[in-house]
């Protein structure tokens, strides 16, 4: 997969930024004596640290939508869908696609001038 371009200021914005309510993502950590346990996610940030946790469920279609939609990233929902896509166990997908979102917050963070 080649590297992305920097985003503009207007993506970086919106990547740092927050969504609305109705704009929100949902996710589930598997707990042992609960099980999964919605999470509502407001920001690429908390997509970031929430696909870092042990048991994170998240449908990649819906992380890709949101993406390319909320956020406005077409270029990483683009590679969402391709690693969503391809013969490999789930939580491998996981750890790529936070992988892409952690670089992306990165870039973002350069180009916003945050530490």
């Amino acid at each position: 997969m080649k590297p992305f371009k920097p985003p503009t200021p207007e993506l970086a914005k919106s990547i740092l930024g927050e969504v609305d309510f109705h704009d929100r993502l949902i996710g589930h950590r598997l707990r042992e004596r609960i099980g999964p346990v919605p999470v509502s996610l407001y920001s690429f940030e908390e997509v970031v640290r929430f696909l870092a946790d042990d048991f994170p469920q998240i449908d990649l279609d819906d992380l890709k939508a949101w993406v390319g939609e909320k956020i406005g990233d077409a270029d990483l929902a683009r590679a969402i869908e391709e690693i969503s896509r391809r013969e490999m166990d789930e939580a491998e997908k996981i750890l790529h696609i936070r992988g892409l979102m952690a670089a992306r917050l990165g870039q973002s963070r350069r180009i916003a001038r945050l530490p």
